[in-house]
């Protein structure tokens, strides 16, 4: 069953039965008023005939031996048919009069002309009237076949209080009936006409209401399945009720989701570009920091190699006296090795000083990637705060609901059709709910993922920190290195320069020889802890290229979800 339907049943049923109700309490209340006027007529009527028959006749009220009653001696009330013919004429009221209980005279005749005289009252009449000295009303006495609404009225003996005799008056029910009957007619051509008049009304109100209602649900359904361009009737905006206003606060909606949605499209765009081009500085580190795990792997060897030969230096120390014609060519291979350790020990220092500022580029590239984060999560925050709006939105959407509810209670009956309507609203109020649940589903997930990567990045800059104080001092230990070497290469000239003295220095030079291959040993294993530093700082750069293709997957995600709404500029 449509809405309309719903709303017209509603709206008509309670109106056409209050008509009926309306119609039957107004019907009973007239035929009883009727009724009453007619009591009150008789009533009256028989104090009047009752004084005719009192007044200017003398004596007391008896029955002579004929059986008449008379008033007195000049008044034979027996006989005064004419009286009551001329009341009857005139009034269209039967008139009798009883002497006890005992019907004397009366207008009432059958069908032969002859007058209904000397019959009974009922005890019912007879108790009321004559024992109790009361009016007695009645609408269903019967006489001759013909029902009639009746009044008895007692009449008493001269200079005394108690009752003698009765006056009846009475009318045929079916007069009283045919007039009841027609004011009941016209009651109810007038109830059907307030009906009509009512129906066309109601009807053109509701149309106009569902109207409204279908058109802001049409707008609500359109921006739901993502035309943030979808303008409304303007007959919707132009109204001045909570409909009207309900089209004009789905308008707002639709501008700050617009705004929002354009907003997370561009930061979409800016952050799936920022997240390509720190993948590809992560690549390019990647590269370099592979680089130089081979370029200190070579120096590891170096070193090895060197230790080995200072080893062997030191074996050959004993036997030096016997090549000493040798030695000036040994010296010179010594001075060619220190020349070319001293050009590894420079590459290395030089590798180590790139290394250095590579590793600053690296946190200025994740210091930039925080600051996106964080701009990420401002906006994550804004949508957060548009979406309190339109919960803000909904829940005014509901107190209307409810006004409306609580105004239609008050209404009754006729404010039932009111209360169909606020349960609509209800139910818009309800989707609008669901909507901002869903949107801050997106939004709590959206946060959750920025946190996690802000977590991420200051573990990594934290990782970054201890690298960058192991590189300081590595070199610190290669500036060791290459104060050695140049030692190394004094002591070759001073061994050049000073061969005839050889044999005396050679204990020395043993002694130099194997600090060389401890200070070899040692500088092979710095070059170990700064391997194994390498190792550490490509494994946490793997780490962030992985998570910056997360972050680009998630911007991917966001693009695709805000791709579902039409974000041209609305008109």
């Amino acid at each position: 069953m449509k809405l309309r339907t719903k709303i017209l049943l509603i709206a008509l049923l309670p109106v056409i039965a209050l008509g009926i109700g309306i119609f039957i309490l107004a019907a009973d209340r007239t035929a009883n008023g009727i009724y009453d006027q007619a009591y009150a007529g008789m009533q009256a009527a028989s104090l009047a005939v009752r004084d005719i028959f009192e007044i200017g006749n003398e004596g007391a009220y008896h029955i002579d031996e004929n059986g008449e009653l008379w008033k007195g001696g000049s008044l034979n009330i027996s006989q005064s048919t004419g009286i009551v013919d001329h009341i009857k004429e005139n009034t269209g009221m039967d008139v009798s009069i009883f002497w006890g209980d005992t019907r004397i005279l009366t207008s009432i005749q059958n069908p032969q002309g002859e007058r209904q005289v000397q019959s009974h009252a009922t005890g019912d009449v007879t108790q009321k009237v004559l024992k109790q000295g009361e009016f007695y009303f009645t609408r269903d006495i019967e006489i001759l076949g013909t029902t009639y609404v009746a009044c008895y009225a007692p009449f008493y003996q001269e200079n005394t209080t108690d009752p003698v005799g009765m006056v009846f008056l009475g009318l045929p029910r079916k007069n009283v009936s045919a007039i009841i009957n027609e004011i009941r007619l016209q009651m109810m051509i007038v109830i059907v006409v307030v009906l009509i008049l009512t129906v066309i009304l109601i009807t053109g109100l509701v149309k106009r209401i569902v109207n409204a209602l279908n058109a802001g649900m049409g707008l609500l359904q359109t921006i739901a399945e993502g035309d943030l361009t979808a303008q409304a009737d303007a007959a919707l905006l132009n109204r001045k009720d909570e409909i009207g206003l309900l089209g004009k606060e789905i308008l707002l909606m639709r501008d700050r989701l617009f705004a929002i949605v354009d907003m997370l499209r561009q930061k979409s765009l800016l952050i799936d570009q920022e997240s390509e081009a720190l993948n590809q500085r992560s690549e390019a580190i990647l590269l370099a920091m592979h680089d130089l795990e081979h370029a200190a792997q070579d120096m590891s060897a170096s070193c090895n190699s060197q230790a080995e030969n200072a080893n062997t230096a030191n074996s050959d120390v004993s036997t030096m006296g016997e090549m000493i014609d040798s030695n000036n060519l040994q010296v010179q291979q010594m001075q060619q090795i220190s020349h070319k350790i001293r050009h590894v020990s420079n590459q290395t220092a030089d590798e180590l000083d790139d290394l250095t500022q590579k590793m600053h580029n690296v946190r200025s590239s994740i210091h930039y990637l925080e600051q996106q984060t964080n701009l990420t999560k401002e906006s994550v925050d804004q949508i957060s705060s548009a979406t309190d709006l339109i919960a803000a939105i909904a829940s005014q959407t509901s107190l209307l609901s409810l006004n409306a509810s609580i105004e239609s209670a008050r209404a009754g009956e006729l404010g039932k059709g009111f209360s169909v309507v606020a349960s609509e609203i209800q139910k818009l109020s309800i989707q609008a709910n669901k909507a901002v649940d869903d949107i801050r589903v997106m939004v709590d997930s959206l946060t959750e993922n920025s946190t996690k990567a802000m977590q991420r990045m200051t573990e990594v800059r934290t990782v970054i920190a201890s690298q960058e104080e192991n590189i300081q001092k590595t070199g610190e230990v290669f500036e060791t290195v290459k104060d050695n070497i140049r030692q190394s290469t004094n002591h070759i000239h001073v061994i050049i320069d000073h061969s005839d003295e050889l044999d005396v220095v050679r204990t020395n030079m043993a002694a130099s020889v194997q600090n060389s291959a401890a200070a070899a040993q040692e500088n092979a294993a710095s070059i170990q802890e700064m391997m194994a530093s390498v190792a550490s700082v490509y494994e946490e750069l793997s780490l962030i290229t992985e998570k910056t293709k997360e972050l680009g997957g998630l911007s991917s995600e966001m693009k695709r979800s805000i791709g579902l709404f039409r974000v041209e500029s609305p008109c």
